[in-house]
């Protein structure tokens, strides 16, 4: 019973610090810079199938492959940290719409040129070792893994509070509020926007890396657009340029279905008809969480459009002798 709990929240844990230094570096683009993109989870795809291939291709004997697993997060960070070079330095004169069309056909096509890879496994995956695991066992893995995530965060939480309030942070922030006011006052435009692309996009592969190393297998359905668009979504709810709303929104919004599906009953209502399935279609409560979070998000965005934290300062309560 012990393990299988610790299995079940374990994973979740480390799933969702994974997530919050995903949605934080996507804050770093959407949020701070004033840039839109779409295809975050490309990067996160790269940094995954790069520490993957390290790990596996990288020679190590008959032993457990250390030094694959050591390498492998710094290959990953690279390796999206250049996609997100090469990919910024043209599509960063695109605004808007254009922007974020760019950044989801980069995502499309690393998706297609992965899914033609026979090394990383094609459509069907690639299994990655799991180093951890093998050397510590399966429940001091999770632990580990879940200080490892939630470091993680707390470290891009910290490195993006310094960058924000320093001299740079503030060319950035320039930048998304006025780019013709920023420009006149001597901000090089081009520059700020490559650095924090590929800034995002290597935090996002750090993630990806630590996520290969965790699940053991990278397939092409973890970074589908969906998850892109859930990213954004994250972001927009806590709100842009807001780190401890980043913070909320990620966790509540990654915990939903998963509260949903342990408390909802097993009840099944009619949710449409359909004359090819034999009129009434019937589906279990639990299976509609999407439904309570669209309502919930909706209600979000016509309540506090700016965020659910934006605006809000938390000081520490005062406590008189």
């Amino acid at each position: 019973m012990f393990d299988q709990a610790v299995a079940f929240w374990g994973h979740h844990l480390i799933m969702v610090g994974i997530w919050l230094t995903l949605t934080l570096s996507l804050n770093l683009i959407n949020g701070y810079c004033g840039l839109f993109s779409l295809g975050h989870q490309g990067f996160w795809a790269a940094g995954a199938y790069a520490a993957g291939a390290t790990v596996v291709f990288l020679p190590h004997g008959t032993g457990l492959n250390w030094l694959g697993f050591v390498l492998s997060f710094g290959v990953g960070t690279f390796v999206a940290a250049l996609f997100g070079f090469l990919v910024g330095l043209p599509c960063l004169r695109l605004k808007g719409d254009y922007l974020a069309i760019a950044t989801l056909g980069f995502s499309e096509i690393l998706r297609n040129v992965v899914q033609n890879c026979s090394p990383l496994g094609s459509s069907l995956g690639l299994s990655v070792p799991n180093v951890m695991r093998d050397a510590t066992g399966k429940i001091p893995n999770y632990f580990i893994y879940i200080a490892l995530s939630w470091g993680m965060a707390g470290l891009t939480t910290i490195l993006l509070r310094n960058l924000v309030r320093s001299s740079h942070g503030r060319a950035i922030q320039a930048i998304r509020d006025d780019e013709r006011a920023a420009e006149l006052l001597g901000v090089n435009l081009t520059s700020y926007k490559v650095l924090v692309f590929t800034s995002g996009a290597g935090v996002a592969g750090l993630a990806g890396a630590l996520f290969a190393n965790y699940n053991s297998f990278v397939t092409l359905e973890d970074f589908n657009f969906n998850a892109g668009v859930l990213m954004v979504v994250m972001v927009v709810l806590g709100g842009m340029g807001d780190l401890l709303g980043t913070f909320l929104a990620t966790i509540t919004l990654y915990f939903i279905p998963v509260l949903l599906a342990l408390w909802l009953p097993a009840t099944r209502i009619p949710v449409f008809y359909d004359p090819t399935q034999g009129g009434v279609v019937y589906s279990e409560i639990k299976n509609l969480w999407q439904v309570l979070f669209s309502v919930l998000l909706i209600v979000v965005v016509l309540v506090r459009p700016q965020g659910i934290l934006k605006g809000v300062t938390l000081k520490w309560p005062k406590f008189s002798k």
